[in-house]
């Protein structure tokens, strides 16, 4: 999955996957709150580094591996992220 995208694109994947923003305090990270119910001892949220233009390879490939461990499928992913 060699896809490139930054922190605008993935917080819009994560709206279109129906990921709820929590509150921030101000920091570089906010987090994402996922609507599934997530399996026991796995972070309900994905924490999204703000204001990257484009993410570096290893980082892309960690939030899609987190996206895809929350239940989501590769297709859903791709489909949200070439979303505009």
């Amino acid at each position: 999955m060699k896809t490139s995208f930054g922190s605008e694109k993935l917080i819009k994947c994560l709206i279109c996957l129906g990921f709820v923003k929590q509150k921030s305090t101000g920091s570089s990270h906010i987090k994402y709150s996922c609507p599934k119910k997530v399996v026991a001892g796995q972070r309900p949220f994905i924490e999204v580094i703000l204001k990257r233009k484009t993410y570096d390879p290893h980082t892309a490939s960690s939030y899609l591996r987190q996206i895809k461990n929350l239940g989501y499928t590769k297709d859903e992913v791709l489909t949200c992220l070439v979303k505009k």
